[in-house]
C-alpha cells in the first residue's frame, strides 16, 4: 500500500439505484452533484453495500474530511520544519498557522460526530 491508498476505497461499486442516471461528469454542476452525493476521497461511491445509503454518504464524507485533515497536517508539518530551518521571512504568517490548526480541529470534530452510530429517537 502506498501513501495515496491510505484513505481511499478503490473497490468497484454498483450504483445504489440503477434507474437513477449518474450526473454528467463533464460539467461543473454534474461533478459537484456527484461530490455531494456519496463520493469518497477517491471519487467513487462508498464501497460497502451492507450499510444504509445514508450511512454510505456519512462514511464517504468522513473519509473526505480525514483526507482533508491529512493534507492540512502535512502543510502544518512543513511549516514547522520551515520555522526551524529557514529564515523568519520565509515562515508562514502566524495567522495562517492558527487558521490551519483551527481547520484541523474543525475537521476532527466533524468527523468524530459523523462516524458515531446514529441513535434512534425514543418515542
Amino acid at each position: 500500500m502506498n501513501d495515496s491508498d491510505t484513505f481511499s476505497s478503490y473497490a468497484a461499486v454498483e450504483p445504489i439505484n440503477d434507474d437513477t442516471p449518474l450526473p454528467d461528469l463533464s460539467t461543473f454542476l454534474g461533478i459537484l452533484k456527484r461530490m455531494r452525493g456519496c463520493e469518497g476521497a477517491d471519487g467513487l461511491p462508498w464501497p460497502e453495500n451492507d450499510v444504509s445509503p445514508g450511512r454510505r454518504v456519512s462514511l464517504a464524507r468522513t473519509e473526505r474530511a480525514l483526507v482533508g485533515l491529512l493534507t492540512v497536517l502535512e502543510v502544518l508539518h512543513s511549516a514547522d520544519r520551515c520555522r526551524v530551518a529557514a529564515e523568519p521571512e520565509r515562515h508562514l504568517d502566524e495567522g495562517v498557522v492558527d487558521g490551519l490548526f483551527l481547520a484541523c480541529r474543525g475537521l476532527v470534530e466533524w468527523a468524530a460526530v459523523e462516524v458515531r452510530p446514529q441513535r434512534e429517537e425514543i418515542r
